[in-house]
């Protein structure tokens, strides 16, 4: 993401968001009350006639929601119109600004942008895509895994008939061919250069082989899987050879310690803490491990919320704690909300 300070105080600043994980970035740091200036298209009519027509202006708006649905390279930023063409008379009103990549923006917040949240979008950018896979010889899924989160793309039957059927071979080679060209699409629409098939038996191999051929350049690797479809892909993506080769990935890693510290809360709750209160405690006292929090609360509008957010990042990071800022709308940020927005595991008992 391109960034330049516009002000001494550092309370405007002009963005350019170059990729998906860039809109993504803005969504998670721009929240209500902030001041947003963009170009946009509006039904516009000028003062005193009543005839409307589509015209591409500027305006600033402050903020009252921001929405980002991931894989769609779009970011919508609603608020109310506080600046514009004196012409049209749209002052007060509502208006949504859709952001793609390359479009640029002026953000403004009262008090200035603090380093931190400067630094977020300075590092923003493409961490990299894989297209997962699971498939035997019953059903299929293919979906995209990014920094966001991962989205199902394909999923289905193999409707193969019995094993004494003469035209099973067959079947199951156009089936193959069907699943590589999806897969192969997959990576070339979302820009994924690692394919992981994974499922139970030699037929994953068969896939991986018609992907290569199809694809020279993207980089197949196969695993084991008990089973194919939806629930493989959830299988796959605890694996720790995902994270390995993912490692970029916070959402990977961060699903596997949510896992962990589920099973001790069951088994050894002490060394468990849920929700900003338990976990800042903990964090004070050098007790945190592991630390995972959703970015809303490090960025929250309530200044008691992010002030909490904040010294509990903060302390963990002066204890060498492992921090797994997770997207809210990310499968596992949702399950973090349900526990209170922050899940730490302890070193020791506190």
């Amino acid at each position: 993401m391109k960034v330049e300070i516009l002000s001494r105080r550092k309370d405007r600043i002009w963005v350019r968001p170059e990729s998906e994980e860039d809109l993504w970035t803005l969504r998670s740091i721009i929240r209500p009350g902030d001041l947003v200036k963009a170009r946009t298209i509006r039904d516009v009519s000028f003062k005193g006639t009543t005839k409307k027509e589509k015209k591409q202006i500027i305006v600033k708006i402050k903020v009252k929601d921001v929405g980002f649905q991931a894989f769609t390279g779009r970011l919508r930023i609603f608020g109310v119109i506080v600046e514009g063409p004196e012409k049209y008379g749209i002052k007060g009103k509502h208006q949504a600004i859709t952001v793609v990549s390359g479009m640029t923006l002026e953000l403004e917040r009262e008090g200035g942008w603090p380093e931190k949240v400067l630094e977020k979008l300075r590092g923003s950018g493409p961490k990299g895509r894989a297209v997962l896979v699971a498939v035997d010889y019953d059903e299929y899924a293919v979906a995209v895994l990014a920094m966001h989160g991962y989205r199902v793309i394909a999923e289905g039957s193999l409707h193969l008939p019995g094993k004494d059927d003469p035209g099973r071979e067959q079947q199951l080679s156009k089936a193959i061919s069907e699943i590589a060209r999806t897969i192969v699409d997959t990576a070339k629409r979302y820009g994924a250069e690692l394919v992981i098939i994974g499922g139970p038996g030699a037929l994953k191999q068969e896939v991986a082989s018609k992907v290569r051929e199809l694809s020279i350049h993207l980089r197949v690797v196969t695993d084991d899987l008990s089973m194919g479809g939806s629930s493989g892909l959830m299988e796959l993506l605890r694996r720790p050879m995902l994270e390995k080769l993912l490692s970029e990935y916070a959402v990977v890693r961060a699903e596997r310690v949510l896992e962990e510290a589920m099973k001790l809360a069951a088994s050894n709750p002490s060394l468990v803490a849920f929700g900003l209160d338990n976990a800042l405690r903990a964090a004070e006292l050098g007790a945190i491990r592991d630390l995972l929090i959703i970015d809303s609360l490090v960025y929250s509008l309530d200044p008691e919320t992010s002030e909490k957010a904040e010294k509990l990042v903060e302390a963990s990071e002066r204890h060498a704690a492992n921090i797994y800022m997770v997207p809210e709308n990310s499968p596992v940020g949702e399950k973090l909300k349900l526990l209170g927005g922050a899940v730490a595991i302890l070193r020791y008992q506190v």
